[in-house]
């Protein structure tokens, strides 16, 4: 759905394993829990647009290494999305806008559009999704198996729902899952840092040690479930590792999604009037990869 080779956003990196953690624990409930979680999820997965809001905030070892905040605007064919960062104290701010091909990007005041040739490749194509859809179907059954017997650890408290897990109660192909997605983020691979001028992801992910070793020390989600609409969901991960020097590391990753405007989400677009744009080569940063 996203296009990888620009999701060079530092909330992107930040919240990339509380995403797959999600992911793992959107089916996983049971009884009226299961369900209500359930259609929450696909309420937000079948919209025709949504507005998503989300805050986010990385530790080291109980330390504040960068946090930030990213409101996303997502319809059936375009997105938008404007994204503040904060590291060592100093806030830079992102925009992006894709908008019938067109394709912007304001990096904390440095403009660039990209030239993705005159074909589209099939991963710009988003599907249109239903409850009978393969792709939507397969979802329910991949995170089946990825969270085995923890179906019954989900609490349904009116419109609340939670789980908790630490240690043995994690799944371990969940924790597998989680730990290749942190490592894959610990590779720090920013091939185009230099021609997007994100500069403020490098710098916040350079704040993020490299592990090694890697486990899931635990995973909390809290979610907010009106009728068949969910409203909000907060997740928490910690992972833990060792570094280069064997020192060990506890890195926790918080985040906190409202999701609003279904139906009413309108996609912003980025003025470049008078400014100067810079065009980045998609084609050929796509054959190179």
């Amino acid at each position: 759905m996203k296009k990888k080779g620009l999701k060079t956003m530092a909330v992107s990196a930040a919240a990339g394993c509380c995403l797959l953690s999600l992911s793992i624990t959107a089916f996983a409930a049971t009884g009226s829990g299961y369900e209500s979680y359930k259609g929450g999820v696909k309420s937000i997965v079948l919209a025709e647009n949504e507005t998503v809001s989300t805050q986010f905030e990385v530790k080291d070892n109980g330390s504040v290494i960068f946090s930030g905040d990213s409101t996303e605007k997502v319809n059936q064919e375009n997105r938008s999305s404007k994204s503040n960062i904060t590291v060592d104290g100093v806030k830079k701010t992102y925009e992006s806008s894709a908008d019938n091909g067109n394709y912007v990007i304001n990096a904390d005041g440095k403009y660039y559009t990209i030239n993705r040739g005159d074909k589209k490749s099939d991963s710009d194509k988003r599907e249109k999704l239903s409850e009978s859809s393969s792709t939507v179907k397969l979802a329910e059954m991949i995170t089946d198996t990825l969270v085995g017997d923890v179906k019954n650890q989900f609490v349904m408290d009116g419109q609340t729902i939670s789980v908790k897990l630490e240690g043995a109660q994690i799944p371990e192909l969940a924790k597998l899952a989680i730990s290749a997605a942190a490592e894959n983020n610990s590779m720090g691979k920013h091939k185009n840092s230099d021609k997007i001028g994100d500069d403020g992801m490098k710098a916040a992910m350079d704040k993020v040690p490299k592990l090694s070793n890697i486990d899931v020390k635990s995973i909390a989600m809290t979610a907010t479930v009106d009728g068949n609409t969910l409203k909000d969901n907060k997740l928490s991960v910690t992972i833990t590792g060792k570094d280069a020097n064997g020192v060990s590391h506890d890195i926790s990753v918080m985040l906190n999604a409202k999701i609003t405007d279904l139906g009413n989400t309108k996609i912003d677009s980025i003025d470049t009037t008078g400014k100067e744009v810079n065009t980045i080569d998609w084609t050929q940063n796509h054959h190179q990869k």
